[in-house]
């Protein structure tokens, strides 16, 4: 079992090879709405990227509580996050810049995308069932170790 250093470090690492996640966002006592994302963590926060329109963005605009996982059940990791900011694409240069720098590609290629910065509030880490206690490595926005 790995202590919380060790798990701190392996999310660190996860998160600094950018990658995919399943983001789920809900209105205010609705139903949960699940998509695969593509996340570009920038040290902070990790941005996401999807249709101005979609339910999911809607969703983010009612209730900016989301959560995203990555992983699979024998190396999960698993973030509460508030949606912070969004802006569309095409007026976020600096974004769209670490973004297609990060992910390989470009959402201003897109039409009606728009980025959301997503916070987070509490990170879980776990390989598999032995490491369910004591898989907190960030509460409330802070690092536990």
């Amino acid at each position: 079992m790995r202590d919380a250093a060790t798990r701190k470090k392996d999310v660190l690492d996860a998160l600094g090879k950018q990658g995919k996640f399943w983001l789920a966002t809900a209105e205010i006592g609705g139903q949960p709405h699940l998509i695969a994302v593509s996340g570009w963590w920038d040290g902070h926060d990790i941005v996401v990227t999807t249709l101005g329109t979609s339910k999911t963005a809607r969703n983010m605009a009612m209730n900016p509580a989301v959560m995203l996982a990555g992983g699979d059940p024998s190396d999960a990791i698993v973030i509460q996050a508030q949606m912070i900011d969004s802006a569309a694409v095409e007026d976020s240069a600096d974004l769209a810049g670490g973004f297609k720098e990060a992910m390989g590609w470009d959402p201003r290629e897109m039409d009606g995308w728009m980025f959301f910065r997503l916070r987070p509030t509490r990170i879980q880490a776990f390989r598999g069932y032995e490491e369910i206690e004591d898989r907190d490595v960030m509460v409330r926005s802070r690092w536990v170790v």
